[in-house]
């Protein structure tokens, strides 16, 4: 990650907001929301191109996630305020979006509430909300535990965050390896290239330091209900990715997108999984500014 630089803003409420960029001279801005439990630092290092396509390029952390400062009890529409003044700080007027899984579902409230600053909506194995009736028969598993315990245990869901937090700190090898193993086989290829388990790696130790507790008050802010997703302006393209073998968010849960965004392209791959944003990060990149 050496060709991108590190910094942040301190927002109106006088919190750190952290990111890492790169291209200030190129004109086209990107700005990647990144996963549950992972940072910035998972995006795909290589940065030629986004030379090749002209793009200014944000990762930008969640509270508690990074050098991102915690704020307690926030919600997704708090944290489309804060990058429309990460946007105002840095004379953006508009950009492109990409969401990636979770991060999906934090760029569709952002354009929901901002859409005069997007120019397209990415969203690459994304998620879809989680306290909503329209989604309730179609949510993934795992996902419908965390909205559970949140709402019913969530001193246990904090408890479940933070020894996580102490496994990924002291067997982080391991926790690796059993990940990479559960994953499906085009997951395990992309994990297993040395460069890319690098950012997946940095990723992970970013998304529970702290004891877990920014993947928690994430997990909180996930579960409260938004507004209802609806088609953005005539002028903003959306892109669907979704991958044939991606079991966090399936291709029931983009079917849902697609609903919800009729003027949106889909592409389908067939045998991608739930790592699709680094496998096809150029072609996802160039679609964004195309």
């Amino acid at each position: 990650m050496s060709n991108y630089y590190e910094s942040y803003i301190l927002l109106s409420n006088n919190r750190k907001l952290s990111y890492i960029g790169y291209g200030d001279n190129n004109q086209n801005t990107v700005i990647f929301f990144h996963g549950f439990g992972s940072s910035v630092h998972s995006i795909h290092p290589d940065i030629k191109i986004l030379d090749e396509n002209n793009i200014r390029f944000f990762a930008i952390n969640r509270p508690g996630y990074g050098d991102s400062d915690f704020e307690l009890e926030y919600s997704m529409e708090d944290y489309a305020d804060w990058i429309n003044e990460f946007l105002t700080a840095k004379g953006i007027q508009k950009a492109s979006l990409i969401g990636w899984s979770s991060g999906g579902l934090y760029s569709q409230v952002f354009a929901g509430k901002y859409p005069e600053k997007v120019t397209s909506l990415n969203l690459v194995s994304s998620a879809i909300p989680l306290n909503s009736s329209e989604t309730k028969s179609i949510l993934p598993m795992n996902w419908k535990m965390i909205r559970n315990m949140n709402r019913y245990m969530p001193l246990m869901t904090k408890t479940y965050f933070k020894s996580l937090s102490k496994k990924v700190t002291k067997s982080l090898d391991s926790i690796i390896q059993k990940s990479i193993e559960q994953m499906v086989e085009e997951d395990k290829k992309v994990a297993n290239d040395q460069i890319l388990q690098e950012a997946i790696i940095k990723g992970t130790v970013e998304g529970y330091r702290n004891n877990g507790n920014g993947v928690y008050y994430d997990a909180l802010a996930l579960c409260k209900k938004i507004p209802k997703l609806k088609n953005p302006a005539s002028n903003t393209k959306v892109n669907i990715w979704q991958g044939g073998e991606d079991t966090v968010w399936t291709s029931k849960t983009s079917a849902y997108l697609r609903e919800k965004y009729s003027n949106s392209t889909y592409s389908f791959i067939d045998n991608a999984g739930h790592l699709l944003y680094l496998s096809h990060w150029d072609e996802i990149l160039k679609k964004s500014v195309s």
